[in-house]
């Protein structure tokens, strides 16, 4: 199972992601823009605050195996299944 987040301008240490009773929730908060002393921001394309987004996973995941990463503002999540759940070829005698 492969899930993509996208968080740029977020730090890596302040995303949360857990996985309880086969649900992954994925949780940070993004600070606010600077905006200088003598200026005004007009427009503002990234929204700041809190952010939760919660996946349902399959059951058959396996969850010892787990990685993810966090790279040029993309956040990658990859969760193995568990061997006996992957797809094997019978033979036919």
């Amino acid at each position: 199972v492969e899930i993509y987040a996208f968080a740029p301008g977020i730090d890596p240490a302040s995303i949360d992601v857990r996985l309880e009773k086969g649900t992954l929730t994925v949780a940070g908060e993004r600070k606010p823009a600077a905006v200088p002393e003598k200026g005004t921001a007009h427009i503002n394309e990234r929204f700041a605050g809190t952010f939760r987004r919660v996946i349902s996973l399959p059951d058959d995941v396996d969850s010892d195996s787990i990685d993810a990463k966090y790279r040029d503002g993309l956040l990658h999540i990859a969760i193995q299944r568990k061997q006996e759940a992957q797809p094997r070829r019978i033979a036919i005698n």
